[in-house]
């Protein structure tokens, strides 16, 4: 079933080394734009935990048509193309090929899986077609066990449900084999603290389209996953990767981290129970409610006894283990209910029961008139809903019964 990889990026440290040791997971995929690939190969090479089957690399060539101000350490890439048009790849112009054999031949050094280069997607257009025709093309030229095609899809692209059966049809006919689909969703911007909340519809679709693709034959790598990591868990994706900064969880153009007023970085905790990555001031503001202790929000990790004897014996990187081994845990569970219905209502039973925790801590804020502390609360919990309205229609619309 699903395993979990480690987005990387800056600052890695020794967090992918040490959560691999911990049996949290399973490897890694790296990102050129974050490190330099020497000292990726270095770092890869000199691991006893990581090797050629369980490291990836990001080809990150939907860089191409960003502006250039986004690009950190691909611009010390000298070969990798800016303003990529539709007539270089139409041309086989020299700037494209060169880079996907600069990206093959570094992905041979790391990985036997070959993550092909595509095009950030908003549209069934060129940029559809001609990573699908890229993905054709690295197969035919480059000797990998196996081939990711990379789709960077605009969330709003999956509002539309015509969208989301057009690119099932397409990659049907115009991908030559079918193996996994890299897919990362570019979220838009908002300044909304609860970075799981989107719309219930396009996460529907969103879920319609893996397993309908699942159903054509693709296996599923998922890109830059949160705490929905556990619904792509639920419908059996192989991969899903996660990193420890928010830009690491959440891919959009614009980049952010939650600081408070005086710039400092906010602890978090990664509660199962609430299925929720939140403050510690909110989690403070629930208990002081008297409607939940601490005890009823752990999520059965090592680092549990710290959070409940006091949240300063937590850093950041402890919080960031604890959010990777959370997400194992139920990665673990759903692994153990092999029937894909019984893992959707085991995910809706799950979401019922946290609504219901905050639900009660809502109420008893209401009875006492806390209005910010409720509405912070309310704000940190939405997301639940949009979940819970999306697996209903994914389940409807697909007949999952």
């Amino acid at each position: 079933m699903s395993k979990l990889l480690a987005q990387h990026g800056a600052a890695k440290g020794k967090k992918i080394n040490d959560s691999l040791n911990f049996g949290s997971l399973s490897g890694a995929i790296f990102s050129i734009n974050d490190e330099t690939f020497n000292s990726i190969n270095t770092y890869v090479q000199s691991s006893d935990l990581l090797d050629k089957n369980n490291s990836y690399l990001d080809p990150q060539f939907y860089y191409s048509t960003f502006d250039v101000a986004l690009q950190k350490k691909l611009n010390e890439v000298s070969i990798f193309p800016t303003d990529i048009t539709r007539r270089d790849w139409r041309n086989r112009e020299a700037k494209v090929l060169d880079y996907i054999e600069y990206h093959a031949k570094s992905s041979k050094l790391i990985s036997n899986q070959l993550i092909t280069p595509g095009f950030y997607i908003d549209n069934i257009d060129w940029h559809f077609d001609y990573s699908v025709e890229i993905y054709n093309y690295c197969m035919e030229k480059y000797k990998f066990d196996n081939y990711a095609l990379s789709l960077l899809v605009q969330s709003s692209f999956f509002n539309n449900k015509k969208n989301v059966q057009e690119m099932i049809e397409e990659l049907d006919d115009l991908c030559d084999k079918r193996d996994y689909i890299y897919l990362t969703i570019c979220y838009d911007n908002n300044t909304d603290n609860n970075y799981e909340d989107i719309d219930s519809n396009c996460l529907g679709n969103i879920l319609s389209f893996i397993y309908q693709s699942q159903q054509k034959g693709f296996k599923f790598l998922i890109g830059y996953g949160f705490m929905n990591s556990v619904l792509f868990a639920m419908l059996g994706c192989e991969y899903v990767a996660s990193g420890w900064f928010n830009t690491l969880r959440k891919f959009q153009k614009s980049k952010f981290e939650t600081v408070n007023s005086f710039g400092r970085r906010k602890k978090r905790y990664t509660s199962i129970p609430l299925l929720s990555y939140i403050m510690f001031d909110d989690i403070n503001i629930m208990v002081d409610s008297d409607q939940i202790t601490k005890k009823e929000i752990i999520s059965g990790t090592d680092y549990d006894d710290s959070f409940l004897y006091g949240e300063d014996l937590l850093s950041f990187v402890d919080l960031e283990h604890q959010y990777w081994q959370s997400l194992k845990n139920v990665f673990d569970e759903l692994e153990s209910i092999s029937n894909l219905a019984e893992r959707v209502s085991y995910i809706q039973d799950s979401i019922s029961k946290a609504q219901e925790i905050y639900k009660k801590v809502c109420k008893k804020l209401d009875e006492r008139n806390e209005q910010e502390s409720l509405k912070r609360i309310k704000s940190a919990s939405k997301h639940l809903l949009s979940w819970k309205v999306a697996i209903d229609l994914f389940r409807q619309n697909e007949m999952i019964l």
